[in-house]
């Protein structure tokens, strides 16, 4: 394939990153002629590497790591500091280490198990709750009209703006928290602004190491 001038730099910054990959990967990702599925996970090919890298930003955000492959919206890792180490995965659109977590301790023994996944904690939250919307911009009309999809309410578009003054909003009384999570599963742009109320002041429905999650919890 003729790679244009412009695709030269995100070529050469790549291949420098895999130069300093550990063996293992290196030896698989030059047996490969196409990406690879595996359930959920795509492990890219070499030819992948430079668009997939380059689409994300992820050398503005995460400086030294490549991205290797990708499970929906998120992204799997490897540092780039001539070693062998762990194989991360964060949210794409993180904002740096502290939003990595560990996949596996090593790439070769994370493809000898088929790149299979962590199981996931089972989230710590009760069977119903009422739930409230908070921290939104108050420009965020989209997301309200988002969440209001979400969530099945009937607000008229013509109040957004003043729920949105009104912060935290009322969504929904005696609510599943553990069905709405799995809806955030694919509604990842809602996760921060999603909380119930625990009695003793409200919390995230779906709780990250990010900084955006790391926001206080709105008060009733």
């Amino acid at each position: 394939m003729v790679r244009s001038d412009s695709e030269e730099p995100e070529v050469e910054m790549v291949e420098r990153l895999i130069s300093r990959t550990d063996a293992a990967y290196r030896r698989w990702l030059a047996s490969l002629t196409d990406d690879v599925v595996a359930d959920h996970v795509v492990m890219y090919c070499r030819e992948s590497l430079p668009e997939r890298n380059t689409t994300y930003g992820i050398g503005e955000w995460l400086a030294g790591y490549l991205m290797i492959g990708q499970d929906g919206d998120r992204g799997f890792f490897l540092r780039c500091d001539d070693g062998d180490g762990p194989v991360f995965r964060a949210d794409l659109g993180g904002l740096g280490e502290a939003d990595l977590d560990v996949v596996a301790p090593a790439f070769e023994g994370w493809r000898r198990s088929g790149f299979a996944l962590p199981a996931a904690p089972e989230p710590d939250l009760p069977p119903t709750a009422d739930v409230y919307l908070g921290n939104i911009p108050l420009d965020g009309v989209e997301l309200l009209v988002r969440a209001r999809k979400l969530l099945g309410v009937d607000w008229r578009f013509g109040d957004l703006r003043g729920l949105l003054a009104a912060q935290p909003i009322l969504a929904a009384r005696s609510a599943r928290p553990y069905a709405l999570r799995r809806d955030l599963e694919h509604a990842p742009e809602l996760r921060p602004y999603l909380f119930y109320d625990t009695g003793r002041g409200l919390a995230a429905i779906w709780p990250t190491g990010s900084e955006t999650a790391k926001r206080r919890p709105p008060q009733k």
